[in-house]
C-alpha cells in the first residue's frame, strides 16, 4: 500500500507578509564571499583529504 503524501503547508496573512518581506530583504543583502587558493595550497588540502 502506498504511502499517502502529505500537503504542503501554505502561509497566509501576517506570517506571509513577514515572509515575502525577510526573503526580498535577504535577496537585497545578498554577501558572496571570494576564496582565492594558491594552487599549492589546494594540492596540499587535497593531498590529506580522504577520498573515497
Amino acid at each position: 500500500m502506498a504511502t499517502p503524501i502529505r500537503p504542503i503547508p501554505v502561509v497566509t496573512g501576517d506570517d506571509a507578509v513577514r515572509f515575502v518581506e525577510a526573503a526580498e530583504a535577504a535577496e537585497r543583502n545578498a554577501h558572496t564571499v571570494e576564496l582565492e587558493m594558491s594552487r599549492e595550497d589546494f594540492d596540499k588540502i587535497m593531498s590529506t583529504a580522504q577520498l573515497y
